[in-house]
């Protein structure tokens, strides 16, 4: 299931099967030309996003539900053979793909001797893959974001405001209940976005994540859902921990800046602290659950596979520049600087010779809004051509 499940969560896979192109079946035919071992993977995670299509605009939170558990029920089919904790793993990461498909707000809460799931569903309109940015308020009503970074600013009073503007005033401030009304943030690639939460909390949002998050924290925890990469300046509060959720770690935070790389399509969740401290926590079902701390300049580079954390030394401007618009790497693989990019500016690379991924590249990288002027640094610096074969398609050659 694992060898499917990252076709699940893989947005330009999503996109393909629901909006098909020229430069996606183009893309997806040579992938399949080159990894033939994936070609049962790939008909297999087909099957199942075409069995829960609804051509529906908006669905009933039962038929939500109904959908949703079509999702578990497949998972736990194919599944049947292993322990029956190793489940709530999965199920945990599967609420992720209910994200991309229905715009189900989740938010994890965990206690300290168990997990326990709470799904908070919107009436909204079936995301689409490429979809514009937006931001999904509790009762359903859609924000759009039409700005390449949009700055949105939650206020003590309930007034939401968005590059300045308020948009929204309607919210008052919470009474003592602790069922806390969910946002979600959507951000597609191609755009990104920074918020201010209601406690005070900066989170700037990469492109090609989601975000969900209370309009008030209610409970003893503060606790948001991250499904991309996002950099967090949280607000200190030390009777209040403030906790992000992922479908495979959680993050609590100690008065802290740092950054979380946990894309569902990416086998390696990275967490770089640059100030305070924090722990990593594996989302398991043991009692005493592996954790990890970190110190300033520390990674914490946790493996989705072996379910293992390595812990290193690193430079951080190399994993926090791109919120200044700016990449940084040192003798980093040619392909992780190509997802960077695809990820930013909404394209699509395809390498002639899968080796050329592995060329070394360091140095810095302004993302210009000339997306071609950047492409052309790269190339110049990995000493490879680059070459446009759609609007948004690439070939790389040596």
């Amino acid at each position: 299931m694992e060898n499917i499940s990252k076709y699940l969560e893989d947005k330009k896979f999503i996109e393909w099967i629901f909006n098909p192109d020229e430069d996606l079946n183009n893309w997806w035919k040579t992938f399949k030309i080159e990894n033939p071992q994936e070609k049962e993977n790939i008909r297999h995670a087909k099957n199942i996003i075409n069995s829960l299509r609804t051509n529906d605009k908006e669905l009933s939170e039962n038929e939500k539900i109904l959908l949703f558990s079509q999702i578990l029920k497949k998972v736990e089919e194919q599944h049947h053979e292993r322990k029956k904790v190793r489940f709530v793993g999965t199920f945990l990461k599967y609420a992720a793909v209910a994200l991309i498909f229905f715009s189900v707000g989740a938010l994890l809460f965990y206690r300290h001797d168990k997990f326990s799931p709470q799904f908070y569903t919107q009436q909204v309109t079936e995301p689409k893959a490429g979809d514009e940015a937006r931001l999904i308020r509790p009762d359903g009503r859609s924000i759009k974001l039409d700005e390449k970074k949009s700055v949105i600013e939650h206020r003590g009073n309930g007034q939401i405001l968005v590059n300045q503007h308020v948009v929204s005033s309607e919210s008052t401030v919470p009474s003592d209940s602790k069922v806390p009304e969910m946002n979600q943030l959507v951000i597609p690639y191609g755009k990104s976005s920074e918020i201010q939460l209601s406690d005070g909390t900066k989170v700037y949002l990469n492109a090609g994540s989601r975000l969900v998050y209370p309009e008030f924290f209610v409970d003893k925890t503060r606790e948001v859902f991250l499904v991309g990469e996002a950099f967090f300046e949280v607000e200190h509060d030390k009777d209040h921990p403030f906790i992000v959720q992922t479908t495979d770690v959680r993050v609590k935070v100690f008065g802290t800046s740092f950054n979380l790389s946990a894309y569902p399509s990416d086998k390696i969740i990275e967490t770089v602290l640059t100030e305070g401290r924090v722990k990593l926590e594996q989302n398991n079902t043991r009692l005493f659950g592996e954790s990890t701390e970190l110190l300033p300049g520390q990674l914490a580079a946790y493996d989705k596979t072996t379910r293992e954390t390595k812990l290193e030394t690193v430079d951080t401007e190399n994993y926090i520049l791109w919120k200044d618009g700016m990449f940084k790497f040192e003798s980093s693989d040619l392909s992780r600087v190509i997802k960077k990019l695809e990820r930013f500016y909404n394209l699509h690379f395809r390498y002639e010779d899968p080796l050329l991924g592995t060329i070394k590249i360091s140095g810095k990288l302004e993302l210009s809004d000339n997306k071609r002027e950047t492409i052309n640094r790269v190339a110049t610096v990995a000493a490879v051509n680059i070459e446009q074969k759609g609007e948004n398609y690439f070939v790389i050659r040596k």
